[in-house]
């Protein structure tokens, strides 16, 4: 809402019908919702005169993780396998996704009365309420998806392992320090302390985050370095 669609137009005289791989897709449609779903909007660029021009807005109304793209992407190819083949890839020994969610929880405060919510405040309820269950839907799909790829791509003499490294604020030990992390407003200048504090929570959250010290350790082939020390505290 805070920022303008960029428009993009949607030019003729590209070939006809759609790509191969868009049209193997096609083909995988029954009993595949999600699939249906991808391939009918793909598609529907095809019809230079019911969509002469594109409107590309914040990704974060369906995708505010940045994860939905690339689980699309694999299931559009055709799985794992078949897209590292569309890229002429190895399979890699290791997959890894940091995934770091950011969403701050902030309290409405209508809950301590009686007195009927604002428009805002129903607002602000109602878009954190639904973001939040899409993106929790998001990092299961993300962690699922990513098992099924490391079991698929994996050989007897070649296993592949698959590392899904979640962070968010509700990981912070510090109880303060979450209240003030979450307190943080979303905007394009924060104070000096904000900046500091976020970086720090980040880099300890990550550090101590047992899905990415079994990552270093496999990498390393040894144990990971000790953990970081709780962030301090906000005073």
């Amino acid at each position: 809402m805070l920022f303008d669609p960029v428009v993009v137009e949607d030019f003729a005289g590209c070939a006809k019908g759609p790509p191969e791989w868009l049209a193997a897709a096609q083909r995988r449609l029954p009993g595949n919702a999600d699939l249906q779903m991808v391939v009918d909007d793909d598609l529907s660029y095809g019809n230079k005169k019911a969509h002469r021009y594109a409107h590309f807005v914040d990704g974060g109304i369906t995708d505010n993780l940045g994860l939905r793209a690339m689980l699309e992407t694999v299931v559009v190819v055709g799985g794992a396998k078949d897209y590292l083949q569309k890229l002429q890839m190895p399979a890699a020994r290791r997959i890894a996704v940091i995934a770091v969610n950011a969403a701050a929880d902030t309290r409405q405060g209508i809950d301590a009365g009686q007195l009927q919510p604002t428009i805002e405040q129903t607002l602000n309820a109602v878009t954190s309420i639904q973001l939040y269950r899409y993106n929790a839907d998001t990092l299961q799909d993300m962690q699922l998806s990513m098992a099924r790829w490391a079991k698929a791509l994996s050989t007897p003499q070649r296993p592949v392992q698959s590392y899904f490294i979640r962070l968010s604020f509700e990981d912070v030990p510090d109880l303060p320090l979450r209240r003030f992390l979450n307190e943080i407003p979303t905007s394009l200048a924060l104070s000096g302390e904000q900046v500091d504090q976020l970086i720090a929570a980040g880099r300890s959250l990550l550090r101590n985050n047992a899905e990415f010290r079994r990552l270093v350790a496999s990498l390393e082939g040894q144990l990971a370095t000790p953990p970081l020390p709780a962030t301090p505290p906000v005073r």
